[in-house]
């Protein structure tokens, strides 16, 4: 190490990479680490244990040979972003820049300060430093390495990545080391989860948040109830299988809990004759109908929405119906302009939904029942649930509800993962419900009172399991029912600009009618009967790239198109990723006819896009009288 090596480093990392470089500015060197020279004349890199044993982290003979061969055996060049855990000496990552593009995405995670430390003291870092696409992350919080990871969530999840991780490292904090990785999968598996959700429902959320659009002026925002129902307990119910067992028990005491049911799970405690305080809808699909009885609106119940379900659910709701922000473009581009609504931060479930409005009004302790996310008896619902009585509906006398439940079951089995529950027995559930679990863990804060009386399924970490005999008679003691009555009584009727929507909606549509033209000579020009010549071809690429371009310059017609046809601007992401990767390798006319058939692909999906949310926007421009 020379003084000369580091100073060059940490002046490249304070200009490319400011944070990185207040870490390892602020960090000494280590008498765990010994660097020495290998054999071949480059530093090499040693362990030394608490007794003083020594263990080579790096090859003794020749380091940057050790590299080379780690990374070929990868496949790099199949792949355009990277996980890298462990830095090193850094040898690996520069010898990954060199097998990759240069458009490649790398992320550089190390959790101990002092082994980054020595990277930079050791070897002159400027190839790794200087690559456009680096990003570092030093950390040991894992909630810190999840957060930083959030800026390359959707391209990771959507084009992929590969985990670059050498073992010899890992083995040093072997514990950190297998946290993090534990993090990494979950955040991932979440993300991909919702891209899938967005790619298929894109088009279903921009319908229902126009025919929404009288209910959100005239609904409610969570706002009006920020902390004001604080500390009364509260029970979420959910629809698992598990609420067979207990449902009932919620007659008794219900005047001493505020009662938070999902969509799922209201037609199961209306048949007990039981009546819950809010009812939580989030989900897109018409099926939601299926779970309200739509004609006999339930007794005093409040309906908390997303801006995205059916509008026939907030239509039955008058004068008892909350909202809150959505992330969908259209709901944001909607509440910038018509007034917020109030935050529920990331949403991943409706039973998450209620948790966080539950968190919202100030509830506490929080109690969970019906929260299985695991099968019973090859069931995922209870009883009177819409998913049961739909099977039910079809039980003869060759097909028996047994049957159908295993009929059901086995559609998941590609998908299924074998678990412990509450009671440590192995139990059945898929990759997006243990998803939702570990999510669940993660959103829940340390401090905050919050039980899983579910009795069944996989449980959550961090929530203590109980009875729901015992946490309505520990938690539950005093009759709080003419507090809530009060307070939703005095619930204000919200009213929302309407002037100020339409006069953004006029600006809008003056940027989609400008999209439209462009799109329309682009069709003049290029799209007759004959084929295309390639210089043809050339120009429609060309054209193409200067309307992204042009729409690009307003990011709120950008995102607003991009939301409607999320799928279809995801295909667009990943193919030119594709053709960026091959534009080293391959020749000029493969790829010309590949970006020609990605952008006219694109063409019909950016001009259907276009001519949705003129529609939408002529809507919002009339105001109520568009309604």
């Amino acid at each position: 190490m020379t003084v000369d090596i580091l100073s060059k480093n940490l002046s490249l990392l304070k200009s490319l990479h400011p944070k990185a470089y207040e870490i390892i500015n602020s960090t000494q060197s280590s008498l765990e680490y010994e660097v020495s020279l290998s054999q071949s004349g480059y530093p090499t890199l040693s362990h030394l244990n608490a007794k003083g044993s020594k263990k080579h982290l790096l090859s003794k003979y020749d380091p940057i040979r050790e590299a080379n061969r780690f990374i070929g055996s990868l496949g790099a060049s199949d792949a355009t972003n990277f996980i890298v855990v462990g830095m090193g000496l850094g040898y690996h990552i520069t010898e990954l820049i060199k097998a990759t593009s240069e458009h490649s995405k790398i992320v550089v995670i190390e959790n101990d300060m002092h082994l980054a430390r020595l990277a930079f003291e050791a070897n002159d870092q400027e190839q790794l430093l200087t690559h456009p696409g680096l990003t570092f992350i030093f950390s040991q919080q894992r909630e810190e390495v999840i957060a930083a990871l959030e800026d390359e969530k959707v391209n990771f999840s959507l084009n992929g990545y590969r985990l670059v991780q050498q073992n010899a490292l890992s083995e040093v904090n072997s514990k950190r080391t297998s946290e993090l990785l534990a993090g990494i999968k979950e955040i991932f598996q979440a993300s991909t989860i919702d891209l899938k959700t967005q790619s298929a429902k894109s088009k279903t959320f921009y319908k229902n948040i126009i025919k929404n659009f009288s209910n959100l002026i005239t609904s409610t925002g969570i706002t009006s109830l920020k902390n004001r129902l604080s500390n009364i307990p509260v029970i979420i119910c959910s629809a698992g299988p598990s609420l067979d067992k207990n449902i009932q028990y919620l007659n008794t005491k219900r005047d001493n809990f505020l009662l938070i049911s999902v969509a799922t799970a209201l037609k199961p405690l209306v048949e007990n004759k039981i009546f819950p305080d809010f009812i939580v809808a989030i989900d897109p699909d018409e099926t939601t109908l299926n779970f309200f009885d739509l004609q006999n609106n339930s007794k005093d119940s409040w309906l908390l929405y997303n801006p995205v379900v059916p509008s026939r659910i907030p239509d039955t709701f008058p004068g008892k119906r909350l909202t809150y922000n959505s992330s969908i473009s259209l709901a944001e581009w909607l509440q910038r302009h018509m007034g917020e609504k109030g935050s529920l931060e990331k949403i991943f479930s409706v039973a998450h939904a209620a948790f966080q409005f539950a968190k919202f009004i100030g509830c506490e302790p929080i109690i969970f029942i019906g929260q299985d996310l695991s099968f019973s008896k090859k069931r995922l619902h209870c009883r009177n649930s819409y998913y049961y009585l739909q099977r039910e509906d079809k039980v003869n006398q060759h097909e028996t509800m047994n049957y159908l439940d295993q009929e059901k079951f086995h559609l998941y089995s590609s998908n299924l993962l074998e678990r412990p529950n509450v009671f440590d027995i192995t139990t059945s559930t898929t990759v997006s419900m243990e998803t939702y679990s570990n999510m669940f863990s993660n959103s829940i804060d340390e401090s905050s009172k919050a039980f899983n009386a579910t009795e069944g399924g996989i449980g959550i970490k961090g929530l203590n399991n109980i009875s729901l005999r015992e946490a309505i008679n520990s938690y539950c003691t005093v009759n709080i029912s003419a507090k809530i009555k009060t307070t939703l009584h005095s619930i204000p009727m919200e009213l929302s600009d309407i002037n100020k929507v339409i006069r953004a909606a006029d600006k809008q549509l003056v940027i989609f009618a400008e999209v439209s033209n462009l799109l329309n000579k682009l069709e003049n020009q290029f799209f007759k009967d004959e084929p295309l010549t390639n210089q043809s071809k050339g120009e429609f690429v060309q054209s193409m790239k200067s309307i992204i371009q042009f729409l690009l310059k307003d990011e709120d017609a950008t995102l607003l198109l991009q939301g409607y046809d999320y799928s279809g601007f995801s295909s667009w992401n990943q193919r030119s990723t594709a053709i960026m990767n091959k534009k080293t390798s391959a020749g000029g006319k493969e790829l010309l006819e590949e970006e020609f058939l990605r952008d006219r692909d694109f063409y019909d999906v950016l001009k259907g896009a276009v001519e949705f949310n003129i529609t939408a926007f002529e809507v919002f421009a009339k105001g109520s009288k568009g309604i």
